[in-house]
């Protein structure tokens, strides 16, 4: 995937969304949880406080404080286990505290009085976080004033919010992985539309198809209609480009028939010279007519735009059409095309461009005109040899180029050639002119190969030789 295509900016934009409130829920729900935990060490750290109030033995005189019984939580035993209670007297200062304490005092401020939630260091220098109060207990013999502390280990409460973090970061991490798969799904499906939209303008430049046809969502369909209608407005604009170079060469073509009888009576009269060069120029005119008219009926294509059209029907059609006229009736035509396969041209250009090459062929030979195609890489190579004059080299790259020609005494404008090198640059190929050792011309066409439709294109033997007999 491409960096500025859509589909990645829309997976990356809701990656990065589906990121920044995983966190955010993450830091809440860390919150959330600490404040849970504390305020439940906390209210464990009241009910043992209340637990401790309760066990503390005021019938003692004199002597240390002491608990009537034992709390029910074991690790109050342990020696540094983390949990721990101690109870002091006021006046006296004797201590009782619990084993888990061995022989470490508490230290808590006993000139604040009431119950009081407080951070203290713990035997072994730990964090302990503490609930303390100073109570007055009232007896029938003395009022006796205690200082009652609880406290529990803070790493305790650390430990449980790492692990409850670690498994809450990797409870994240999987649900922002899933919400990414799915929202990589929906990208994949929401843009399945423009896929298919691709396609059908695929068809379009491929020439299987002239609109696009099939059904869209609603959010697809102008720019449906959009394509359709340009390509309408293109068509339309075509047509009548057509229209008016067809209009304004046949409206040409009447005053030409005038002033070609006007160079008649000329002649008739005596005026040679005249009539000659306005004979001349109305020929000329009416030449070039006909190559802009010709020109107008090539179909005109994107860099992209494939097409299709089979080469050996198209060579043999050309042939026999040939054969039959004036100068290929006392030709022999050699022809083998033992490949056959489709060229990515225009058929209506194809064989406008056969016609003419071999046209020019039958026009030059003597005796024979020879036609081979075959496979060369990713083109189609159409050689058409004759045995005529031939060319000299210094007017090779002459041959076919619009308003030159090689040969000043032959008959003809040379535009045929010309429009035969316009299709070939129009289709992507080459167009080249040799000289064999036997002698005559050879014209190497060499055209890009359609692609396959399902699998390779056919083989088969095709000889054939044709004589004026």
């Amino acid at each position: 995937m491409k960096l500025g295509s859509l589909k990645v900016r829309m997976i990356v934009g809701t990656a990065v969304s589906i990121a920044f409130a995983l966190v955010l829920a993450g830091i809440a729900l860390r919150y959330m949880f600490v404040e849970s935990v504390e305020r439940g060490a906390r209210s464990d750290l009241s009910a043992t406080m209340a637990r401790l109030v309760a066990l503390v033995d005021l019938d003692v005189t004199g002597a240390v404080p002491r608990l009537s019984g034992r709390l029910p939580d074991p690790r109050y035993d342990t020696p540094q286990s983390g949990l721990y209670w101690q109870v002091r007297d006021m006046d006296s200062q004797r201590t009782t505290r619990s084993r888990s304490l061995w022989d470490r005092m508490l230290d808590a401020d006993s000139k604040l009085e009431g119950q009081r939630f407080s951070t203290m260091t713990g035997p072994a220098g730990q964090s302990l976080i503490a609930l303390s109060l100073n109570a007055n207990f009232k007896t029938n013999q003395q009022d006796k004033r205690y200082q009652i502390i609880v406290a529990q280990d803070r790493s305790i409460l650390d430990d449980s919010i790492k692990d409850f973090a670690w498994s809450m970061v990797t409870a994240l991490l999987v649900l922002g992985g899933a919400l990414v798969i799915v929202a990589v799904l929906q990208v994949h499906f929401g843009l399945l539309p423009f896929k298919k939209l691709r396609r059908d303008v695929e068809s379009i430049r491929k020439g299987t198809a002239s609109s696009v046809e099939s059904s869209y969502p609603a959010e697809v369909v102008p720019l449906v209609v959009e394509v359709n209608e340009l390509l309408a407005l293109q068509q339309k604009s075509i047509e009548f480009a057509r229209s008016r170079a067809a209009d304004l060469a046949h409206g040409l073509k009447t005053p030409l028939s005038v002033i070609g009888a006007i160079a008649h009576e000329l002649e008739v009269r005596g005026d040679h010279h005249h009539a000659a060069a306005i004979a001349d120029l109305a020929n000329e005119m009416h030449e070039r007519i006909d190559y802009q008219l010709r020109l107008s009926r090539l179909r005109h294509r994107a860099r992209l735009h494939m097409l299709r059209a089979p080469l050996n029907p198209v060579v043999t059609r050309a042939m026999l059409v040939l054969q039959k006229t004036k100068e290929g009736e006392r030709l022999e035509w050699l022809s083998d095309m033992k490949d056959e396969f489709d060229v990515d041209i225009d058929a209506n250009d194809l064989i406008e461009l056969v016609g003419v090459v071999l046209e020019n062929a039958a026009k030059w030979a003597k005796s024979t005109v020879g036609i081979q195609v075959r496979k060369d890489g990713d083109a189609a190579e159409l050689r058409i040899s004759d045995d005529g004059p031939g060319i000299d080299q210094p007017n090779v790259n002459l041959v076919g180029v619009r308003g030159r020609r090689f040969d000043e005494s032959a008959p003809g404008s040379g535009l045929g050639l010309a429009i035969a090198r316009e299709i070939v640059a129009l289709n992507n190929g080459s167009m080249s002119f040799q000289n064999p050792s036997g002698g005559g011309t050879l014209v190497v066409l060499r055209l890009p190969l359609a692609p396959a439709r399902n699998g390779t294109e056919g083989e088969g033997p095709s000889r054939l030789v044709v004589s004026a007999s």
